[in-house]
């Protein structure tokens, strides 16, 4: 059986990604306990203090819940204007053949280190730091099909 899919990824995606791995971290419940207490510092003393320490509290309740989630959107634009343009990713017996604007690259079964399913997308490592993505858009009603073979292809190479 073999796969053959067009990565499509925009900034909502890598967007996505980031946000669960904060979320998932120790990062993400500080953040959400650091919102929660400016909340209640904000219902405290606002009030009660002058224009400039309000301008700060106000910064220090919107810092991550508003500020982090659009800095981290502006950086996912960013980290896709390096990227190639188009990349065709074909699923064989083998392995996968990467085809990114006219240059091919192999990756053998036994090299693939470890392939994942996030909500909306499934991302296949190829190194410990460098990986495929492809979104739903792309993988369609044949997610959870795909997804089986390519653990599948990934437990047999090993």
């Amino acid at each position: 059986m073999e796969y053959c899919f067009k990565s499509d990824v925009k900034p909502i995606d890598l967007w996505k990604i980031a946000m669960l791995k904060i979320y998932k971290s120790y990062t993400g419940i500080i953040n959400i306990v650091f919102s929660v207490a400016m909340v209640f510092l904000c219902v405290r003393f606002y009030g009660e203090v002058g224009s400039f320490l309000r301008t700060v509290l106000i910064f220090l309740l919107i810092l991550f819940p508003i500020l982090q989630p659009l800095a981290i959107y502006s950086r996912s634009v960013k980290q896709l204007e390096g990227l190639p343009g188009e990349v065709t990713i074909n699923f064989g017996d083998k392995g996968l053949l990467i085809d990114c604007d006219g240059q091919y690259e192999k990756i053998y079964w036994k090299n693939v280190v470890n392939a994942y399913k996030q909500f909306n997308m499934v991302v296949i490592m190829s190194d410990d730091r460098h990986g495929y993505m492809l979104t739903d858009r792309v993988l369609g009603d044949k997610k959870d099909e795909f997804f089986d073979y390519l653990c599948g292809k990934i437990k047999e190479s090993r």
